[in-house]
């Protein structure tokens, strides 16, 4: 998965690139004021996070680290392969 993203944000223009790493920062240190966060369906622990026409989808796991699953252009296989 960690290839799918690499790949992704090398192909990304710099503006799009700055925002999603501001938000994934926030993500990391658990920071989430300000961020349009769901809670996926079906999941109890996996969420998204919308950045414009991206997703950033994260895993909270409670007294360890948070998990950046995917980080993906909003799509029909968005979610799908979760």
């Amino acid at each position: 998965m960690a290839d799918k993203i690499a790949k992704l944000l090398a192909k990304l223009l710099k503006k799009d690139l700055i925002r999603l790493k501001v938000v994934v920062s926030k993500i990391v240190v658990s920071q989430y004021d300000g961020l349009d966060i769901k809670v996926l369906k079906g999941n109890k622990d996996i969420y998204r996070v919308r950045v414009g026409n991206y997703r950033i989808i994260f895993r909270v796991i409670p007294k360890e680290d948070t998990e950046i699953i995917a980080i993906a252009r909003r799509n029909e296989k968005t979610y799908k392969d979760l």
